[in-house]
């Protein structure tokens, strides 16, 4: 007898156990069944084992095959009833499920499908919190025998519900972009609908000032906060994520910077791509958005790592005069050496970090005057470096600086951001 069917006999010689759950104590043994089917066909071929043993010493199994009987029900009893002329024990009830699991599934696809039809939703995955003494039971079983390839009763119904509700009501299992997640708490009987988030992966473009991206503490305009007013018939609210530092001083041009947004608790049925681009461009003189494709939060975590360096442009207003032939020299130039501390308006700030010092390098790619004393300076610098400090020098925190270069004091009239190399 193989292994499979020498650990079937010692297992329900032991405990009571119906097909299913049998079954799945050997789920990842043998393609294109069902646990159901899978533990009916280890019956059958035990039955099989003892009919052929009992025909030559009957006496011998009488006691193991009346145990057997009452442990796993049909088709033992059939044969301990042929074999013997007698009648078998009643059949106990499943020590894992206690002979339920077949209603649950049927219950729990209903509870499950009315609730999504309910939700207006057509595309949902499931997530399944069976009875803890199903668990319990079949973990003791598995850690009993030291059985490899058994599956957990969460799995399996989490599958057969999923299965039963996609056929039943015309639904759509999707992992990638669910409309709505359904938590099914066996136990407790409850149903929890849970609206997945919707996350874009997009470019942004900010087209005024005086606005942050993100939602600040302490109020003040933000693109998040214009964003959810113009989003409120798609979802709850809305969250946005650029590689860059945010900053309500700055605009960002050129082809704008790759960004996530994230609309939470969004409306089933409201998340084709075409009509979520026209709601959130509703406000297109203040930002605007092109939808790249579906995005993810390990995209939004891995995008500041991927920005090499920030293109600026900025109008600058020069303390005192400079020969123009002077200025002209200055670009093209890369400034390497720049060593910046944290600035000091951050620290003003109530900033409570360690004081940091970073490196990095400056290109000047041109300057440009507009009067006597204002100059347009197109320039790049790493992502880790500052660029109104890098401009001023912030009292000689950074050096060098665009005023070092020049020689006299400036101030930064306005910053804009034109181009993010990745």
């Amino acid at each position: 007898m193989s292994e499979i069917l020498r650990l079937s006999r010692e297992i329900l010689a032991r405990y009571p156990l119906c097909d299913r759950c049998l079954g799945r104590l050997f789920a990842n043994l043998g393609r294109g069944l069902s646990n159901l089917e899978r533990g009916r066909a280890i019956k059958l071929t035990l039955a099989m084992g003892y009919h052929d043993e009992a025909s030559r010493d009957p006496e011998r199994l009488r006691d193991e095959l009346y145990n057997i009987s009452r442990n796993a029900g049909e088709p033992f009893q059939s044969l301990y009833r042929h074999i013997y002329g007698a009648e078998p024990p009643s059949t106990m009830p499943c020590y894992i499920c206690g002979g339920r699991i077949e209603s649950l599934i049927s219950e729990w696809v209903k509870r499950a499908g009315d609730s999504i039809r309910n939700l207006g939703a057509s595309r949902f995955i499931l997530g399944i919190r069976p009875p803890r003494g199903f668990v319990e039971a079949e973990e003791e079983i598995a850690r009993v025998f030291s059985l490899q390839y058994w599956e957990s009763i969460r799995s399996e119904l989490k599958r057969e519900i999923g299965k039963s509700v996609a056929t039943t009501y015309g639904l759509s299992p999707d992992f990638d972009d669910p409309e709505v997640m359904l938590i099914l708490d066996l136990e407790r009987g409850s149903v929890e609908a849970v609206m997945p988030p919707l996350i874009l992966s997009t470019r942004l473009v900010k087209l005024v000032r005086g606005f942050s991206v993100k939602r600040r503490p302490r109020g003040g305009g933000s693109l998040e906060d214009i964003a959810r007013s113009d989003i409120k018939d798609l979802g709850r609210d809305v969250s946005i994520k650029i590689p860059i530092r945010d900053t309500s001083r700055y605009r960002i041009l050129g082809r704008g910077c790759e960004s996530i947004i994230e609309i939470r608790s969004p409306e089933p049925g409201r998340r084709d791509l075409r009509n979520l681009a026209k709601v959130l461009n509703r406000s297109s003189s203040t930002y605007r958005v092109e939808i790249l494709g579906r995005g993810s939060r390990r995209i939004a975590e891995e995008l500041p790592a991927k920005v090499r360096r920030i293109w600026y442009r900025a109008h600058i207003y020069i303390e005192k005069e400079v020969d123009s032939r002077f200025i002209e020299s200055l670009a093209p130039r890369r400034i390497t050496g720049v060593e910046q501390k944290t600035p000091s308006r951050i620290l003003r700030a109530g900033y409570r970090g360690v004081e940091k010092v970073v490196r990095g390098d400056m290109g000047i790619e041109k300057i440009l005057r507009i009067s006597n004393k204002t100059l347009e300076i197109l320039f790049t610098l790493p992502p880790n470096i500052y660029a109104e400090e890098a401009i001023t020098g912030d009292g000689g925190r950074t050096s060098p600086s665009i005023s070092s270069l020049l020689g006299v004091d400036v101030i930064p009239l306005e910053i804009d951001v034109i181009n993010i190399e990745i």
